[in-house]
């Protein structure tokens, strides 16, 4: 090229305030705004989480739910302990088919994190993201505790020596701490990276953040608009979830509901009704907002609670219509007639259209 054609070029670019990229260098940006763009694009570029973060949700998002399908597998089942048999062929279907309603919410969580990790830290330090690793960091560390205690937790009553339904060693046990662990970690690890600089310096500050997110959370339940029947729908989801952690990891008979699987699973399902509880509240948030159809985001973890009350749903109708232990088995749940019917339409709300 003639060095009249290059600078022919040069000047070209330069009058449209293009960019410039010599080997090895950084970009030359012409005009007077040329400085201004190329720090928005430095800032930009540091501003954008590590492509393996991505990976990191999807792999810690299997590992999630392998840990959570394996305790399931593993607990509700016969000879577990020896010699307590399943009364039917059926029951333990539809009782794992109940807790692994659990499975599409965890996928639309790290799905949502997944995606907000291709975008920006801005982007994971939002609101919804900073809600959504709390919950996982809360549910990582409520099963981690759930796997190490579980002879406690699970332990049949009047049980002399101690029987109880779940006991973990070995190999298996550290798998499962570990999976849950992983969770943890990741969440906690991210949900740090994205506050701002000033409050990432002072770890100290970090738990009267979070006690001041709960709280506005807690207070700002009820919905901005009582008129509008989606964000009705999700201040009575954000409100149902809370009530059902807590009934979990309250006294039987009513730690029973939403679960259906005894001293089984029903604490352990805590964790994962907590986590609805998060997804519903984002939700009602981007409702108010106006975000709830502009954001695929949204649309995602939409999906995951119509999957949890769809899969829930079935499964009770299926343990009502198709076990024949039913309902003489079911000794916990003929308790609380009126919770556990109550809790089938709470769930039965997560179907409803969000137009």
């Amino acid at each position: 090229m003639s060095t009249v054609l290059r600078t022919s070029l040069i000047v070209a670019l330069a009058a449209s305030g293009a960019a410039i990229h010599a080997p090895g260098s950084r970009p030359i940006l012409a005009r007077g705004r040329g400085k201004a763009e190329a720090e928005l694009v430095a800032a930009k570029t540091l501003d954008k989480p590590h492509p393996f973060l991505k990976s990191a949700y999807s792999a810690v998002g299997l590992a999630t739910t392998a840990a959570w399908s394996t305790v399931v597998f593993t607990t509700i089942r016969s000879n577990q302990p020896l010699g307590a048999m399943m009364p039917s062929s059926t029951h333990a279907v539809f009782a794992r088919t109940s807790v692994l309603s659990a499975v599409p919410l965890i996928a639309s969580a790290y799905a949502t994190l997944a995606a907000a990790s291709k975008d920006s830290w801005e982007r994971l330090g939002s609101p919804d993201c900073r809600r959504l690793n709390l919950a996982l960091v809360t549910a990582g560390v409520g099963s981690m505790l759930w796997v190490g205690f579980a002879p406690i937790i699970t332990q049949i009553p009047s049980s002399n020596p101690l029987v109880s339904h779940q006991s973990y060693e070995g190999l298996q046990r550290a798998a499962l701490i570990g999976a849950y662990g992983s969770t943890a970690a990741l969440s906690a690890a991210v949900w740090a990276r994205s506050l701002p600089e000033d409050v990432r310096k002072k770890p100290l500050t970090w738990p009267g953040r979070v006690a001041d997110g709960v709280a506005k959370s807690l207070v700002s339940l009820a919905p901005l608009n009582a008129d509008n029947p989606v964000n009705v729908k999700y201040s009575i989801l954000s409100t149902s979830f809370l009530v059902f952690t807590g009934t979990a990891l309250g006294t039987f008979p009513l730690a029973v509901v939403p679960s259906w699987t005894g001293r089984r699973c029903s604490r352990a399902f805590a964790a994962w009704t907590l986590l609805a509880a998060t997804s519903s509240f984002n939700l009602k948030e981007a409702v108010e907002s106006g975000k709830l159809h502009a954001d695929a985001t949204y649309r995602t973890l939409s999906k995951g609670l119509a999957g949890l009350g769809g899969v829930y749903l079935a499964a009770k109708v299926g343990a009502v219509t198709l076990d024949p232990s039913f309902p003489v088995h079911y000794g916990i749940v003929k308790q609380v007639p009126a919770a556990q019917l109550a809790a089938a339409v709470l769930f039965g709300l997560t179907l409803r259209p969000d137009h």
